[in-house]
């Protein structure tokens, strides 16, 4: 979760930016290069993001037709996509997430075993084959008030020391987020 060098070298070797105290993202069997993972995210065991689809419009469905490390084709001849992933997501065990995908948002839930087909709002859970919308964690209001807190930026130690706002449910935390102790005013940040 904290290793700065861990995140260098799937950076340098894999093409995939992994933000600090995410975890469980480090595979580059099941996390494609030109993914973005943002910070505080949790990937279950299992979890595996797909970059492209076998070309179903041409002869063959084989890798030998469009993958260059196997040696036929010079260069790759299918597009990749590349997928964001916000900051504080949860992913569940054996969650997919398909080709199509490009976004999936800040504070989002993907459920246990779901097949991600489109990209999922900030802040939304879904669930099932194909995933679907079960609901959004948060009213509206909520919503904007954690993502103006931006608290995702701050290190851990930072957030530990307003640990009851983070052990409260958000609907009674206030409304500017956690305090910042740098200033001496008490004013919520």
């Amino acid at each position: 979760m904290r290793s700065l060098t861990l995140r260098r070298i799937f950076a340098d070797y894999h093409g995939v930016s992994v933000g600090m105290y995410s975890y469980g993202c480090f595979s580059p069997e099941r996390i494609p290069a030109g993914t973005t993972i943002g910070r505080y995210c949790s990937f279950a065991t299992g979890v595996t993001i797909f970059s492209a689809n076998h070309p179903m419009e041409r002869r063959s469905l084989h890798p030998f037709f469009y993958n260059p490390r196997l040696g036929i084709v010079p260069r790759e001849t299918i597009d990749r996509g590349t997928i964001t992933i916000g900051h504080d997501v949860w992913l569940g065990r054996n969650a997919i997430i398909t080709p199509r995908v490009s976004l999936i948002g800040d504070g989002a839930v993907v459920g246990a075993g779901a097949v991600v087909t489109r990209d999922v709002p900030a802040y939304a859970i879904v669930a099932g084959n194909p995933a679907r919308l079960i609901r959004y964690r948060f009213d509206d209001r909520t919503r904007q008030e954690i993502e103006r807190s931006r608290w995702w930026e701050k290190s851990i130690e930072e957030l530990a020391r307003d640990i009851d706002f983070f052990l409260q449910p958000a609907a009674a935390a206030s409304p500017g987020g956690p305090v910042n102790h740098s200033q001496s005013t008490g004013v919520v940040t």
